[in-house]
């Protein structure tokens, strides 16, 4: 027995096997042939073939006259961290549901390694671009770029240039983690990385506003920051902390999960174990965080929401229609346990 499958006609091979004009086919298809005096003798001959054969748009020719390709570009510094794994899963759905597909590339918040997949995603002619700059000069750059594009800045807002941009309040976010933790933990240290991005510092400013509200005051020896949000920096700082103090802090509030996840591989490799009792603070939150003995505090990013107010904002610019404002602030969720 013998297997085959039925190629699909486009419109112009239909109208062909028809010998018929495109239009007529058109107008079958759009159920508009009575409208437009189709014969029934047409309409029957182009409907038989369609039923035969089934039909498939020429979507390189329609993108072409429309000038649209119907996908949208997303930069992202990486997918190793849950926070912007969690948040492309939700723009890639959102985008679907709006009749968009989504290309994604992460920059590696490398400046170089940015401005090359974005002249990708532009020479693919993406109608439209998310992107978290890794520089307040990759930011400027993308005010300059010739293709005019659509473009919404997600996560980080370096404040100089017109684009849309949907972040979450870190500053307020920290000033709540912080009260929690004055009142937990006796000794504690932040570990940080990425100071010269905004989201980093708004952490950091609120975190201290929070902690001295409730009496508690960070010095700058219990902040300690090195290289990009990546898991190894978490792991040196952990090292660094752990060798001052000759054993493992009683407290330690992390600015990324990355940075915590190599914080507690260090810990778990010097130690063999992670003592229960350490009191945990988490900018962005993960739900393994639950199976956790330790007292945990941790900001959770309404990914849900960014990526609703994304998307929404950029079928305005699409559609060349004005957005209320320029900056939307999402207030992300304190878990406590």
């Amino acid at each position: 027995m013998g297997y085959g499958f039925i190629m699909t006609k486009t419109v112009d091979e239909i109208a062909k096997l028809a010998g018929v004009s495109v239009t007529s086919v058109r107008l079958v298809i759009n159920g508009q042939d009575k409208k437009y005096r189709i014969s029934e003798k047409t309409r029957d001959k182009i409907q038989g073939i369609i039923k035969q054969h089934g039909y498939t748009i020429n979507q390189t020719a329609r993108n072409l006259k429309l000038k649209q390709t119907r996908t949208i570009g997303l930069i992202i510094p990486s997918l190793t961290n849950p926070f912007f794994a969690f948040l492309t899963e939700e723009l890639e759905a959102n985008c679907r549901a709006a009749g968009y597909q989504l290309i994604t590339a992460c920059s590696g918040d490398d400046e170089e390694k940015e401005e090359s997949v974005f002249k990708n995603l532009m020479a693919r002619g993406v109608d439209g671009l998310f992107i978290t700059p890794s520089s307040a000069e990759r930011q400027t750059a993308l005010g300059s770029n010739e293709n005019g594009k659509p473009i919404v800045i997600l996560d980080r807002d370096f404040g100089i240039s017109s684009f849309p941009v949907v972040a979450t309040d870190n500053y307020n976010g920290g000033v709540v983690i912080g009260k929690k933790l004055a009142n937990m933990a006796s000794e504690l240290f932040f570990l940080g990385a990425g100071i010269s991005l905004p989201s980093v510092q708004a952490r950091l400013k609120g975190l201290i506003v929070g902690l001295g509200s409730n009496g508690f005051k960070l010095t700058d020896n219990e902040i300690i920051l090195h290289g990009k949000n990546e898991r190894m920096n978490g792991y040196l700082i952990m090292q660094q902390i752990c060798q001052r103090l000759g054993r493992a802090p009683l407290g330690i509030v992390t600015v990324s999960l990355p940075i915590l996840e190599g914080a507690m591989e260090y810990l778990h490799k010097t130690y063999g174990k992670i003592a229960p009792d350490m009191v945990i603070g988490s900018f962005d939150d993960h739900p393994m965080l639950e199976f956790c003995p330790n007292p945990v505090v941790s900001m959770k990013q309404n990914t849900k929401l960014l990526s609703e107010l994304s998307i929404k904002l950029m079928k305005q610019l699409l559609n060349k229609e004005a957005s209320e404002s320029k900056l939307h602030i999402v207030k992300p969720i304190i878990i406590e346990k």
